[in-house]
């Protein structure tokens, strides 16, 4: 019986989430041939729009792994698939700012999968944490799923799931998803390879 080939995969990752998904998940997984990561040079306006304070561990990863990284953020990440490497089996996001092209999400041969930070579809969109305590709830998310289009859409294939503490009294919902978010990180690992063991069976 012939060995499966790893599968080509370029990365779309950013925050500390998106190193999680790098060390834990992808790094010397067999099944998984890193091509290029892509990443975000600066935080959101709303966030000061300076420069994101992981950018240079995105860099020691990729140099270290000798992987081409891409740094790219408006108006040039809303056309990546123009900084694609070529033969591409598989795209693979957590915390990426932009919505794909449909020609990006067809490139490569087997689809692009994210890993969002929430229950789909309870919790599509932005800050599902945070939502998912305000509604009562007692676990939290990530939900490995291909993308589509349309924004958190797209077939499950993993889900992972985190027991929540209550917060104390004198904690905000905010910064309650904080501490939660900061506990999830562990998550994306475990649950990039439970996706990936799928996806490549």
């Amino acid at each position: 019986m012939t060995e499966k080939k790893p599968l080509r995969t370029a990365v779309l990752a950013a925050r500390e989430a998106g190193l999680s998904l790098l060390r834990e998940g992808l790094d010397g997984n067999a099944k998984v041939n890193i091509a290029s990561v892509f990443t975000h040079g600066s935080l959101p306006k709303a966030e000061g729009g300076g420069p994101r304070p992981e950018l240079e561990s995105y860099k020691a990863f990729c140099a270290d792994r000798d992987i081409p990284l891409t740094v790219l953020d408006a108006p040039e990440a809303k056309q990546i698939e123009v900084y694609f490497p070529e033969n591409l089996d598989l795209l693979v996001a957590v915390s990426w700012r932009f919505l794909l092209s449909s020609k990006a999400l067809r490139l490569p041969k087997l689809g692009a999968l994210n890993l969002h930070r929430g229950a789909l579809p309870e919790y599509a969109g932005a800050e599902p944490v945070r939502r998912a305590i305000e509604a009562g709830e007692t676990h939290a998310a990530i939900t490995a799923h291909m993308m589509t289009e349309e924004i958190d859409a797209g077939p499950e294939i993993a889900r992972v799931w985190l027991e929540m503490k209550k917060p104390g009294d004198n904690c905000s919902s905010g910064e309650h998803a904080e501490v939660v978010k900061k506990r999830l990180l562990a998550l994306y690992g475990p649950l990039a390879r439970l996706a990936i063991d799928s996806l490549a069976a």
